[in-house]
């Protein structure tokens, strides 16, 4: 493998900056890396209990270089979803912090890294793996699923250098970390710094907090992601109140965010010289699929842009076929390296090789324009029928956005679309648009006041959550 092979070259280049704003340069990682992997015998299944520092960053690189499959998890995920997937998956070692080091039957700390412990099953269980498995990445933030997603090396290899070769990333580069490393576009952001002798940042606040954007200064950060819950915050700052000289560009994925907030922001950015470009991905692709640069995010700020270098994207209709037509809706079809090598939902799963083909349906729904790029419509399970009418609820969303308020709809019981937002005062006058709007009696429609809307581990607002409340 040799993907971050080249620390060498990058010695004397800052790698990291941890929390308290003290630099590690790649020659002094490199040594924590071989510390660390001297505890490890060579491809086993690990799960890595991720946080935004240092351990997390070095068990990670060790772990990938010792060819070992790699299991991403939050360190948010609760203690009983924990021992329920590590008594499925048996993992050999488990990589943990201290405080949330759980008394696991059948475990005993090997090793010690600051506040980490690596753990090792007493009694190796013999696990099949497949020689192409690298990464098992969860689908989502929630932690009600088993479910991974199986990636190799030539998927995050292909998708780094993708990335990498769109956003120019260099050495002079220096990200902040504000997603989580365990959800695969925070997790890019990593990939792509450290091949490219690039800087990463380490921070866990918030971007409301005033620390983070003194953080960006102090560390003279270049650029950073988000997703759409970051730049609805964005959008309410005041970014003058905050030295941004050295901040490039961000990023944005993980959604649509709404094309009012997407001008607010470009109209922002310009005062600071500060570039937006939006990216469309999937864990099932290891991170992206489509780019939209800045120069395109002005001109077509609805849009998710063009396939990204060595991708390919196309529409298909419900009975599989190819549209060729513009403007015409149908689910978004992507081919590349990148796209993942199937699920694992067990640990037979773990000896299965490539079920995808480098093909990946994504389930979204969208159209390209006369210049060939590309919009998202919905999800293909956000199609509900309410009295005999085929209604997209993604759609019922962009209507009530275009009121200045923001929902989440769900299908209801009785034929009726449930809306849940956060203004108490509009309810009616929402019924009276989404009515002629729809042209769908008022009825069909039960609003209901939520005091914020629920989000997930990746900071996406999560409909499951509001599906089982």
């Amino acid at each position: 493998m040799n993907l971050f092979n080249n620390f060498s070259k990058y010695k004397n280049n800052i790698a990291v900056i941890n929390e308290n704003n003290e630099a590690i340069n790649y020659h002094s990682l490199s040594l924590f890396i071989e510390k660390f992997i001297a505890n490890i015998k060579k491809r086993h299944l690990v799960f890595l209990i991720c946080k935004n520092n240092l351990e997390t960053i070095v068990g990670y690189l060790g772990f990938i270089k010792s060819n070992c499959v790699t299991t991403l998890i939050d360190e948010k995920t609760n203690d009983h979803f924990l021992l329920n997937i590590i008594s499925k998956y048996k993992p050999h070692y488990i990589f943990i912090s201290n405080k949330k080091k759980i008394l696991l039957k059948g475990y005993s700390t090997e090793f010690i890294f600051f506040n980490y412990s690596l753990l090792k099953r007493t009694k190796e269980i013999k696990k099949k793996l497949h020689n192409d498995l690298m990464l098992l990445m969860s689908t989502s933030g929630t932690t009600g699923s088993t479910k991974f997603v199986r990636q190799s090396y030539v998927n995050l290899s292909s998708n780094t250098k993708s990335i990498s070769d769109f956003l120019n990333i260099s050495e002079l580069d220096n990200a902040i970390t504000t997603l989580p490393m365990s959800y695969v576009y925070g997790l890019s952001v990593i990939n792509t710094h450290f091949e490219n002798g690039g800087s990463i940042t380490l921070n866990n606040l918030s971007i409301i907090q005033k620390g983070f954007w003194e953080k960006i200064y102090i560390n003279k950060v270049t650029n950073f992601a988000g997703v759409p819950y970051t730049y609805e915050i964005i959008d309410k700052l005041d970014l003058t109140k905050f030295n941004l000289k050295f901040l490039k560009y961000t990023t944005q994925a993980g959604g649509k965010i709404p094309v009012k907030i997407v001008k607010n922001i470009i109209s922002k950015y310009e005062k600071s010289d500060i570039k937006l470009i939006i990216m469309y991905g999937a864990s099932e692709a290891t991170s992206r699929m489509t780019y939209l640069s800045w120069r395109d995010v002005k001109k077509k700020p609805e849009s998710i842009g063009k396939e990204i270098p060595g991708g390919k994207i196309w529409l298909e209709n419900k009975f599989k076929k190819k549209i060729n037509l513009i403007n015409e809706n149908g689910e978004l079809i992507y081919k590349g390296k990148n796209v993942s090598l199937g699920y694992a939902t067990n640990i037979k799963d773990l000896n299965k090789g490539n079920v995808n083909n480098s093909i990946l349906r994504t389930g979204d729904i969208g159209y390209r324009d006369k210049d060939g790029y590309y919009y998202l419509v919905g999800r293909k399970d956000r199609f509900v029928k309410i009295n005999g009418l085929r209604i997209n609820l993604s759609e019922v969303e962009d209507i009530i956005s275009k009121m200045n308020i923001k929902s989440m709809c769900l299908k209801g019981d009785y034929n009726k679309i449930l809306i849940y937002v956060l203004e108490k005062n509009k309810i009616e006058i929402l019924k009276k648009n989404l009515s002629k709007s729809l042209n769908m009696h008022p009825s069909s429609f039960t609003i209901q006041i939520i005091k914020e809307f629920p989000l997930n581990m990746n900071y996406k607002t999560s409909y499951k959550k509001l599906e089982i409340d």
